[in-house]
């Protein structure tokens, strides 16, 4: 059984030695990347797992991830189907951003960042809570200028677009900025006109996330010494003390501290 044989091994790899792990992670990914593209879903999140396990394992090295097992990894995984596929999604994730752990954040970023802005809203969310975690998990030091532009233009547009009445838009947004801090001082005006923009938008849950990015950003703004822009929102905030949706009006008072 194929299944059997690749979850054993699978489990068996971060127990051994570094040398083995490595000898071993070399002879078994060459099974694996030829599953990359089974159409078989269950054998998609067991072979996802064992990537996974690979990978965090100390004896594999971080040039042969990268040159062997990335380039098939983007091109079979990172689709619209996988993000569409409830079962595998978080899996999916989980894999890359243990690949970031392991080759570093903008080698895995500068994969995904093109797919920030796909029509298709659910693949960008898978996109941005993988970018919201490897850079929660690594920060932004190896984000280069381009990038960081980049970044932020693209996921202020998705934040402004999406229909979804979840937090994954507000809550990478709001990671990318503080992981930024200071470098983020040039995009705070571009920030702020995405926030009145929201803040005058028809939907609630659209007004409330405005109000709940102000919350998630105030430290970078503080620490950017922007306070004359802290007070042009605070100002805009007073004025939206008349919200009459309590979830909003909540929010409003939590951004106005």
């Amino acid at each position: 059984n194929c299944f059997a044989f690749l979850k054993a091994i699978g489990s068996l790899i971060p127990l051994m030695d570094a040398e083995y792990a490595c000898y071993y992670t070399r002879e078994i990914m060459v099974i694996l990347i030829r599953e990359f593209r089974s159409p078989d879903e269950e054998m998609k999140k067991i072979v996802l797992k064992i990537v996974q396990q690979c990978t965090a394992t100390a004896g594999v090295e971080a040039k042969y991830i990268k040159e062997e097992v990335l380039p098939p990894f983007f091109k079979y995984f990172w689709n619209q189907r996988m993000a569409l596929g409830h079962r595998n999604y978080r899996q999916l994730v989980d894999t890359t951003v243990e690949m970031a752990n392991k080759v570093g954040s903008s080698e895995i970023i500068n994969h995904i960042v093109d797919k920030i802005k796909d029509k298709s809203e659910q693949y960008r969310k898978m996109v941005i809570e993988t970018i919201e975690k490897i850079m929660k998990n690594l920060g932004s030091a190896d984000i280069d200028s381009r990038l960081e532009e980049k970044l932020i233009n693209d996921i202020l547009y998705t934040f402004k677009e999406q229909t979804t009445e979840d937090t994954v838009m507000l809550n990478g947004l709001g990671t990318v900025v503080n992981s930024l801090a200071k470098r983020c001082q040039a995009y705070l005006p571009q920030i702020y006109d995405t926030i009145l923009w929201c803040l005058n938008n028809k939907a609630a849950k659209v007004r409330q996330q405005a109000a709940d990015l102000i919350q998630k950003i105030a430290n970078v703004m503080k620490l950017c010494s922007e306070e004359k822009l802290m007070g042009q929102l605070g100002l805009v905030l007073y004025e939206y003390l008349g919200e009459e949706c309590p979830e909003v009006l909540g929010s409003i008072l939590g951004a106005l501290k």
